[in-house]
């Protein structure tokens, strides 16, 4: 651990160390990092990666479009329910579809491009910070945004948002190589032109706006304009176009609508319009998702900002700048689009991760009082706000017993989780104190890895038949005849999707599923309990064939009879 961990003395950031940092080849040491952080990632994002079921609200839609792609053979068109969906992009679908054909259509294929391209994040951290600051900091950094629990999330789901963090890292990196190391950089900037490409077909124009935004920034404020004529621009654009292009070209050419769909109302309608924006959350909507998406590293972001930039922006070494600008313009970007959810800014946690590390090497190495004050201020809120929700829960009744109804969760599982992380927090706040801190960093790492361990083991199978609906729709697709489409109420359940090959139907009124079940045909519908219960009519003319968690599989009185 003193190989890895050590506390001898730190290279500077003055151009000739970080010359030396990025030309120097990989040691004993930095294989022994990569290792342990390819160990920590197999364990958070692999371990029982297929265990449970796909669950519905996006990961059953992802799935079942890329499924969609290896039966029908059209890898251009992306579709739900058969029907063309423009929203996202397709190159996780991809990965997704390729996972598939080489490991067939199970839980564990549809998940693993999300655990593989974590696990390629946080080695580009890893590799970004020893290029910049030395390999503690890079295994440090790697640590920290691998046991972040938003991360840890999406890299275990069959989301698109980890293909975008990994593409726009990869990309900043090679960037960074290129602006600091001469040697190969007509290589690295290739590199980076084809990640902006990658960037872009995992999630559309971000994955070109924020890298330029943080490049142009980082330039501007260099006074280092004139390096754009270094780094081959008419070259790049055509390796950019050659690789994210042709996909946007051939669905263009396919449908007609696309292009006004995706780029007008999808992206530009969903920055600037209230009205057209999908999920409207206020300005301030980020903070408490970075709070809550790197807990408890979160709370060390306003000193590490704090001490990159106590000296100005002119005055602050190109790393700690280019860290910052890598942060703060993606922050900030999203921060002032009307649409927002917690995942975009995923593509800020490499930056935010490196930035903690470097405190956490300056305390490792030996801290000033400053630092060591103000860290310590960072760290002891930490577990007094885990002790407050521990309280909350045990004894605000209402509370705990919505969690039991609407996950199956007792309160004394509930409350006994709670209760172990805040005991691993104090335990690091005693190790601070003693200045312990490689054992308090340790402890810190500990508690969401512990936090998911127990998570899988203990609540997953009770989460589980709440949130996906492969039971009922097993049992749907085995009593329908073939080629009858699937019926909901009020929403789609996607995961049926993936699991039954069928279409789906969605009835919104209850005259509309009034009318469908006292239609005389094989009548099946997935309702949800408490919706149910509202229908006195329905209930009276139904019956319940089947339950999973809140839902009800029920059937007509015609089908029921003809089924005995």
């Amino acid at each position: 651990m003193t190989l890895l961990f050590g506390t001898g003395p730190g290279r500077t950031h003055s151009e000739g160390a970080a010359t030396s940092i990025l030309s120097e080849p990989l040691g004993k040491r930095d294989y022994y990092s990569i290792l342990m952080l390819c160990g920590l990632c197999l364990l958070l994002f692999f371990f029982r990666l297929g265990d449970n079921p796909l669950w519905d609200v996006d990961e059953g839609m992802h799935a079942a479009t890329s499924k969609d792609m290896v039966l029908t053979g059209d890898w251009v068109t992306t579709r739900v329910n058969g029907l063309n969906f423009y929203d996202k992009t397709v190159l996780f679908n991809w990965f997704a579809a390729l996972s598939f054909v080489l490991f067939g259509f199970t839980e564990f294929a549809a998940r693993m491009p999300a655990a593989l391209l974590g696990l390629g994040t946080v080695l580009a951290t890893y590799l970004l910070g020893r290029r910049m600051f030395g390999s503690t900091v890079g295994l440090l950094g790697g640590a920290v945004l691998a046991t972040s629990p938003e991360f840890i999330v999406l890299s275990r789901t069959v989301m698109h948002d980890i293909s975008l963090a990994f593409f726009i890292t990869l990309g900043l990196s090679f960037f960074y190589r290129a602006y600091s190391l001469e040697r190969r950089r007509a290589m690295n900037l290739f590199l980076f032109y084809a990640s902006l490409g990658f960037a872009v077909l995992a999630k559309g124009p971000v994955g070109l706006l924020l890298p330029a935004m943080i490049v142009g920034l980082f330039l501007l404020i260099r006074g280092r304009l004139a390096f754009l004529k270094e780094m081959s621009l008419g070259r790049g654009v055509i390796i950019f176009l050659a690789v994210a292009a042709p996909w946007y070209v051939l669905i263009s050419m396919r449908n007609a609508d696309y292009v006004s769909y995706f780029f007008l109302k999808q992206n530009l309608g969903n920055f600037l319009s209230k009205v057209h924006a999908t999920h409207p959350r206020p300005f301030y909507f980020y903070i408490p998702a970075l709070l809550g998406g790197m807990l408890p590293w979160s709370f060390f972001t306003p000193l590490a900002v704090y001490r990159s930039l106590r000296r100005g922006l002119n005055q602050m070494d190109d790393a700690d700048l280019f860290l910052f600008l890598w942060f703060s313009a993606i922050f900030l970007f999203f921060s002032a689009a009307n649409s927002k959810l917690e995942t975009y800014i995923l593509p800020a946690f490499p930056a935010v991760a490196l930035l903690i590390a470097k405190i956490w090497k300056e305390l490792l190495a030996g801290p000033d009082a400053g630092l060591r004050r103000g860290a310590f201020w960072s760290l002891t809120p930490l577990p007094v706000l885990f002790l407050a929700a521990t309280s909350f829960i045990m004894l605000k009744q209402p509370a705990a017993r919505k969690l039991e109804l609407q996950y199956g969760i007792r309160l004394y599982d509930s409350s006994a989780f709670w209760m172990v992380i805040t005991a691993i927090l104090f335990a690091a706040c005693v190790f601070f104190l003693l200045r312990q801190y490689r054992a308090a960093f340790i402890a810190l790492s500990s508690t969401f890895v512990a936090g998911l361990l127990v998570f899988i083991v203990l609540y997953l199978p009770a989460i589980d038949p709440y949130r996906s609906t492969v039971t009922l729709a097993k049992a749907m697709d085995r009593m329908l005849p073939p080629g009858e489409r699937l019926v909901f109420f009020w929403r789609i359940r996607d995961s049926a999707l993936f699991y039954t090959n069928r279409r789906a139907t969605i009835l919104y009124t209850e005259e509309k599923l009034h009318d469908y079940l006292t239609s005389g045909k094989t009548a099946l519908c997935v309702i949800e309990k408490e919706q149910y219960r509202q229908f006195p009519q329905i209930v009276a003319l139904s019956s319940v064939l089947s339950e999973e968690g809140n839902k009800v599989l029920i059937s007509g009185t015609a089908t029921t009879t003809r089924k005995n």
